[in-house]
């Protein structure tokens, strides 16, 4: 365990935050191949705990291996149900990538248990995943992983380029973790394909719509050829894991292609989800995302031009969507959960940071209050906001050590 004295943040410029209901944001990044936690503490100083949660088991599965990507995600906070934190680690050990699992980590606790992790090696317990969909590629490159942010189970879905008989091939796969099989017969690859592979994707993330037979699904938004394509499908058939699903068109107006998606998770399980699209902020209900599902518009205007990231949470009562849009401003509107379908509900979008290159926002799970990190330059920036209050408290956290 390191432990930064005063207010370092974490030594990366890639990382994701989260707030447990219960305890101090946690930083997720990756530091010299390895897989870190960072959290603030208060004592006996203020300051950074850093923990390392990679190397006891890459040292005893993969000597010399590193981390070279990592996904995290907080299950949303719902009455007498306690909040999950999943984990997924990409491990290179230069013939190719591994991957590895660590899900339903009770979020208060990790920290304490990752304390101890140096003496006891196991904390957080990893499941390695090895691929297991055909023959194995002579070389499996893991480009981007997503976990869900459910409440009722943990889904996976794992972006690759398999190296076989000399040609590359990108595919997507969903990770069953045992709905459709034996929970002894290990996490099976299974892949996903969609009318847009072979096009190009340019956002994707998890959720879930109404009547979803309790089974996550991928929003993804790209281009196939000059037609632009938003589409909704389940990682996998809920009645059969290996037959195939269906897929979902949505539609934006005039054919627009969105710059940005975020899906906001229901306590239902359920999310809507927003789209940036050409200077306007749309949103599909959880109940209008059936085939040929019309978008609704909820606000244009600059603030939503050329969006490079969206993020979307609720919180309380009510829903925020932040972003960061071409001109490197943080953006955030937000409206009462209830009013959420109604444009005119929906706050006058307000630039809380500029000159920002990315955002990884973090808000609290009980809703007291909303937390944001920036990395503008080579600094990290905290931006707190609490519920009922008109304006942004700014922190400079410091720089990144490199």
């Amino acid at each position: 365990m390191q432990y930064h004295p005063l207010a370092q943040p974490p030594p990366a410029p890639r990382f994701e935050a989260r707030q447990p209901a219960a305890g101090s944001a946690l930083l997720f990044h990756i530091e010299a191949g390895k897989l870190c936690m960072t959290r603030e503490v208060f004592h006996p100083v203020r300051g950074w705990q850093c923990h390392d949660l990679s190397s006891a088991r890459i040292a005893r599965d993969l000597p010399g291996g590193r981390s070279t990507a990592f996904a995290s995600a907080l299950s949303v906070a719902v009455p007498w149900r306690m909040q999950m934190l999943h984990l997924a680690l990409v491990v290179s050990d230069g013939a190719g990538d591994h991957l590895y699992l660590s899900l339903s980590n009770p979020a208060a606790d990790l920290p304490a248990m990752a304390a101890h992790s140096v003496v006891r090696g196991a904390a957080p317990a990893w499941t390695a995943c090895p691929f297991d969909a055909g023959p194995a590629p002579g070389r499996l490159a893991i480009t981007r992983v997503q976990i869900g942010d459910a409440s009722d189970r943990a889904f996976v879905v794992v972006d690759a380029v398999l190296d076989a008989d000399g040609a590359r091939r990108p595919a997507r796969y969903a990770i069953d973790l045992g709905r459709g099989a034996s929970r002894s017969a290990g996490p099976r690859w299974i892949e996903h394909r969609l009318p847009l592979d072979g096009g190009r994707v340019l956002a994707s993330c998890l959720g879930r719509c109404r009547g979803g037979w309790d089974v996550d699904g991928l929003y993804l938004a790209g281009m196939a050829g000059t037609d632009a394509q938003l589409l909704y499908a389940p990682l996998y058939n809920p009645f059969n894991p290996m037959q195939p699903r269906w897929a979902r068109h949505l539609e934006l107006p005039r054919g627009r292609s969105a710059d940005a998606i975020a899906a906001c998770r229901n306590a239902d399980n359920t999310s809507g989800l927003y789209v940036a699209a050409q200077g306007t902020l749309y949103y599909f209900s959880a109940t209008n995302q059936n085939e040929g599902a019309q978008a609704l518009a909820l606000g244009t205007g600059p603030a939503f031009d050329g969006m490079r990231s969206l993020f979307a949470a609720a919180t309380g009562e009510r829903v925020t969507v932040w972003g960061l849009n071409g001109a490197g401003q943080v953006i955030c509107t937000s409206a009462p959960q209830v009013y959420v379908a109604d444009p005119a509900a929906w706050s006058v979008p307000v630039v809380i940071l500029s000159e920002v290159e990315a955002i990884a926002p973090s808000p609290d799970g009980d809703g007291t209050d909303y937390t944001l990190f920036a990395q503008s330059g080579a600094s990290l920036v905290r931006v707190t906001k609490a519920p009922g209050s008109g304006g942004w408290t700014r922190e400079d956290v410091g720089p990144f050590q490199h």
